[in-house]
């Protein structure tokens, strides 16, 4: 029997973003007062901060992890069956992942595609041909998992009366957590997360997408953002610097304005060519002019349309204690991740502790190469503690070396 189970509000596990609006419910005179407490706050961090001696890391995404409580599950949250342009069926892709080692899956079909199963034509011809009245287009979801395979889940989230995700024990050695989601394919594309929001035509605003997700209590990052920056695909433009502009203001502008857009996916398997090092580039350039006031953080997909999981096929690794929505909700919103290729090993995560007095970074990772710490985009340091004692108004983050493969971690904010 289904056991339908309430998910968190999704404002209640993530870290206070800024730029939110005041209450309106309170009351005037509540207002002033509130007001009088956060410039009393304020005006004691400042104190705090103008007192003490050097710089201070303010931001560190891995914080409040209990390291001796979580686990680092393999996910993806981008794929498309023949559902929309996929090549597998929906069936056959969920047992490929669970056989792959995965822990956590979204069948991300595109909102507005085609069903590529129907006419057998070719893809181009798919997109070609939208006015062809033998296919309907897929603004469903691909959901729920009980409809291709004949695993029953045990548990079923929900939010606002709507199935959000589920969790199959019998997928996978550890069992598999579904959560239900589309890729929003007016373009620039969307992974959207936990929610059922989609249409079936290309003429959606981004607001009108991201206003949907944070209604519904969903997650939201940009799809492969430098494939399809603004003025169109990353192919047809060169990166000039005024591009480079145009697509850090456009993209962290959507990413201030909506909690639930909580930035974009990182790619790790090269399959464009210089794709890695953009999205390198435009993390870097996000954290830059953002990440002081607000969250920005990587997640890492494959986008997989064909009928298996690559080698090395770009993952999220989430520190979760439990594989429920909650705790890989509280994960994504709060940046307890990593991005990385999918590989026969993996680092493993003991911990990571900010000492300000004596003003080091050191992280407990066994299984590793190297370290290499990133300073706003450039090489900085190697290893395993980085001394940011002469380091002032800056971001750093880390990536580590491991049998060929990089994985990297979220930005830290040393003021």
């Amino acid at each position: 029997m289904k056991n339908s189970i309430p998910a968190s509000h999704p404002d209640t596990t993530r870290n206070t973003r800024a730029g939110r609006p005041t209450n309106p419910g309170l009351r005037p005179w509540a207002s002033f007062e509130l007001a009088a407490t956060v410039t009393a706050a304020v005006l004691a961090v400042s104190t705090v901060y103008a007192g003490a001696e050097g710089p201070r890391v303010v931001k560190n995404p891995y914080s409040d992890i209990e390291w001796g409580e979580v686990k680092a599950y393999r996910a993806n949250f981008h794929s498309h069956t023949v559902i929309s342009d996929g090549r597998a069926e929906p069936g056959e892709l969920i047992h490929l992942y669970a056989d792959a080692g995965y822990h956590i899956l979204a069948l991300s079909d595109h909102d507005n595609g085609y069903n590529h199963r129907e006419g057998e034509r070719d893809l181009r011809e798919t997109y070609i041909h939208r006015d062809d009245r033998d296919r309907v287009p897929t603004s469903e979801t691909t959901w729920p998992w009980t409809r291709w395979i004949d695993e029953k889940p045990t548990k079923i989230w929900v939010y606002g009366g709507i199935e959000s995700s589920a969790f199959y024990p019998d997928l996978g050695e550890e069992g598999m957590l579904a959560v239900r989601g589309a890729e929003l394919s007016s373009s620039p594309h969307i992974s959207s997360l936990f929610n059922r929001c989609g249409w079936p035509d290309h003429d959606r605003t981004d607001d009108d997408r991201l206003s949907c997700v944070e209604k519904h209590g969903g997650l939201a990052f940009w799809a492969h953002p430098t494939h399809y920056v603004p003025g169109g695909p990353w192919e047809d433009r060169f990166f000039d610097e005024q591009t480079w502009e145009e697509a850090v203001e456009f993209f962290g502008h959507y990413i201030v304005k909506y909690d639930s857009m909580l930035g974009f996916e990182m790619n790790v398997h090269d399959v464009h060519g210089g794709r890695v090092d953009r999205d390198r580039e435009l993390f870097d350039r996000l954290l830059e002019r953002y990440y002081r006031e607000h969250d920005i953080f990587i997640e890492g997909s494959d986008d997989n349309h064909g009928t298996r999981v690559a080698e090395d096929a770009t993952l999220t690794l989430v520190l979760a204690s439990e594989l429920t929505e909650d705790a890989v909700r509280h994960a994504l919103k709060n940046g307890h991740t990593f991005v990385g290729p999918r590989a026969e090993s993996y680092p493993r995560f003991n911990g990571i502790e900010v000492d300000d007095d004596a003003q080091t970074i050191s992280l407990d990772i066994d299984n590793h190469d190297k370290i290499r710490w990133i300073r706003d985009g450039r090489d900085h340091a190697t290893g395993s503690v980085l001394d940011y004692s002469e380091i002032e108004d800056a971001m750093v983050r880390f990536e580590i070396d491991l049998d060929g493969a990089t994985f990297y971690s979220q930005g830290f904010y040393i003021r």
